[in-house]
Order: structure tokens, then C-alpha cells, then sequence
């Protein structure tokens, strides 16, 4: 894993920048525009000097008149600016509220999409799922497939989900997405979909929206492995947190399988927990896996903060030998996926 030294944030100033001028009568300005034309003089340029491949949009709102949404427009590598700018935005009130992923349409009913100058009828949209671990497997059939060129038919598919479900819940909970011509087997719409994913979350979630833990084992290169991770293990749950960080820690309690003992099992939970504390909000521990005397304990983190020198800190004096502490750049947390139950 390769080492690096904390990471300059680049964008902070265009992001204050651009709340400044939103603050100072942009919003005004973009909710008096005449035209979509207008509206995008105004927001494009000062969204690009944010982050060059940052989309936007304007939409109705929930609770207020408009929605404003800058997202990373599945991008992995720009989730976390995306979400630093929401953090840096005024409170919503009933004019403009914020976010950073495309939200889910009021309703599917009469809803149509674009694609390449066609609309698409999302009442149409018949769906397969097939449960995998904590994601779901789907398959989208829509009537006019055949006629979406091969290349731009899972487009379409992620399109019909983020409007369903939107950006957030469909990088969270849907693993594999296929295009198919012919209507799935005990296929339905859209809207029931929304309910299989809203069960599917509160499943591995707690009432305050918290990951639950799940326990795994299996073999690797040092033997027998025992693991925990925290579901949903993927970046969209916590954009911000782009820094993998691998606490080594080794353990000299051990089982006739080189697993950790009672005791050692104990002194790492405690680890784990000193850790987290010591984080700060700015980070989290997300995953652990331990196998042959060392414990990988994997940590997400926020690169602009000093999270792994607060690690570091933490894992001074550590009696069963010398913990290593590297760090790497992974928006799109694959540093976990082999964890992801």
C-alpha cells in the first residue's frame, strides 16, 4: 500500500467562494431567471471551479421551493468535494434547500426520462432482484431496450434507479445492474423496488440511520480469517470519508488456528474503540479482519483532517509489538470490497 503525507485541499476556496456569491444575491439571481439558459450561465461556470466534473441541477424541493443539487455524478473521486460543499452551505429554508446526490422523484407514475433525444416511460420499467449479502442484484427491462444502443443501455438503467431511488440509495444498496430485452420473471416496477431497498436498509440499519455490524470468516494467505464489517460498506454512505487507512496490529494471545484469543480478542476491541474515539467525527473505523497474529483494522477518514497522526497517537504503546499505520487515497473505498457481506 502506498504512503502518503496529508493531502491539500485544493477546493475549499472555490467552495467558499461560490457560497459567498450565493450568499451576496446568486440565489436570487438563479431563482429569477427567465430561462434554463440563464440559470445555467449563472451556476455552470461557478460549479466547474468547484471541481471539473461536478454536475448540477435544479429541482422542486421537499420542504422549500427549489432544490439545488451539485453532485459527483457517480464519480468516486469527487464525492467527497461534493459533499464538502453541502457542509458548507446555509441552512434551507423556504426558498432553497441543498444536497449533494440526486434525490428520488415524489412518484414514478407519469415520469419519464431522457436518453439521446428519447423519453422512456419509468411506469414501463419491469425489475429482477436477487438478494446478494446486504446489496441487491438487478435487472431492468424497459419495452423500447432493444432500440437503446448496446453502450448507452446501462446509462439508461442507472438513470431509471437514481430516479427511483436516488444517487445515494442505488450506489448504497444495489450491487449489479444489467440491461435486459425480455421481461424478468416475477418482474414488477419501479415503486416496488423503492420498497425492497427501504426494508433492505432498515434491515442492516438502526433507527438513527447507523450502520449494524456483520461478523465473517473464511481463509486467506495467512490462514484462517475472522472479520466484522460495517454494512452498508460503501462510499456513498459516507462520501467525505475518502482516506484508507490500515492499522497493522498484532496480537500474541492466539488460538491453535493463529486467531486471536480470548484476551487478545478484548484488548483489539478496545483498540478499535480508543481509535474511533480518538478520531473525532472526522473518521470511523468500518472493518476489521484478523488472521495469523496480525489484525488489519480498516479506518475511512476525511484526507483534508490530521486523522492518521490522531491514530498514530492512539496506537502509541501497543505491548504486543510495533503497529504499523499507511494510508492511501480510496474514494470509492475498494480497499474494503473484499469485506462487503
Amino acid at each position: 500500500m502506498a504512503l502518503f503525507g496529508k493531502r491539500r485541499d485544493t477546493t475549499g476556496e472555490a467552495i467558499q467562494d461560490f457560497w459567498t456569491w450565493w450568499n451576496d444575491g446568486g440565489s436570487g439571481q438563479v431563482a429569477m431567471a427567465d430561462a434554463p439558459s440563464d440559470q445555467v450561465q449563472l451556476l455552470g461556470p461557478r460549479v466547474q471551479a468547484i471541481a471539473s466534473g461536478l454536475a448540477w441541477e435544479l429541482a422542486p424541493g421537499s420542504e422549500a421551493a427549489h432544490l439545488l443539487v451539485v453532485t459527483a455524478d457517480g464519480d468516486p473521486e469527487l464525492r467527497a468535494v461534493a459533499r464538502r460543499w453541502l457542509a458548507a452551505a446555509p441552512p434551507s429554508d423556504f426558498v432553497w434547500s441543498y444536497a449533494d446526490s440526486r434525490q428520488p422523484a415524489a412518484t414514478i407514475d407519469g415520469r419519464c426520462i431522457s436518453l439521446e433525444g428519447d423519453d422512456f416511460d419509468l411506469g414501463a420499467v419491469q425489475v429482477g432482484v436477487r438478494r446478494a449479502g446486504s446489496r441487491l442484484d438487478v435487472t431492468v427491462y424497459h419495452p423500447q431496450m432493444e432500440q437503446v444502443p448496446a453502450d448507452k443501455r446501462v446509462t439508461l438503467c442507472f438513470l431509471a434507479l437514481d430516479t427511483a431511488l436516488g444517487e445515494e440509495m442505488t450506489e448504497t444498496w444495489i450491487g449489479e445492474l444489467a440491461p435486459v430485452t425480455t421481461p424478468p420473471l416475477d418482474g414488477f416496477g419501479l415503486t416496488g423496488l423503492r420498497a425492497v431497498v427501504r426494508d433492505l436498509r432498515e434491515e442492516f440499519t438502526d433507527d438513527d440511520g447507523e450502520p449494524q455490524w456483520i461478523s465473517l470468516q473464511g481463509n486467506g494467505p495467512r490462514g484462517p480469517v475472522i472479520a466484522g464489517a460495517q454494512v452498508p460498506l460503501a462510499a456513498a454512505w459516507a462520501p467525505q470519508l475518502d482516506q484508507h487507512i490500515v492499522v497493522a496490529v498484532p496480537y500474541r494471545d492466539r488460538d491453535d488456528d493463529e486467531l486471536p484469543g480470548v484476551g487478545a480478542s478484548a484488548e483489539l476491541d478496545r483498540l478499535r474503540h480508543h481509535v474511533s474515539d480518538r478520531l473525532e467525527g472526522q473518521g470511523r473505523v468500518v472493518a476489521y479482519e484478523c488472521s495469523g497474529g496480525l489484525c488489519l483494522v480498516h479506518v475511512y477518514a476525511d484526507g483534508s483532517t490530521p486523522a492518521v497522526d490522531q491514530i498514530k497517537a492512539a496506537v502509541t504503546g501497543w505491548p504486543d509489538g510495533s503497529v504499523k499505520v499507511n494510508e492511501e487515497a480510496d474514494p470509492g473505498w475498494s480497499g474494503v470490497a473484499h469485506l462487503r457481506g
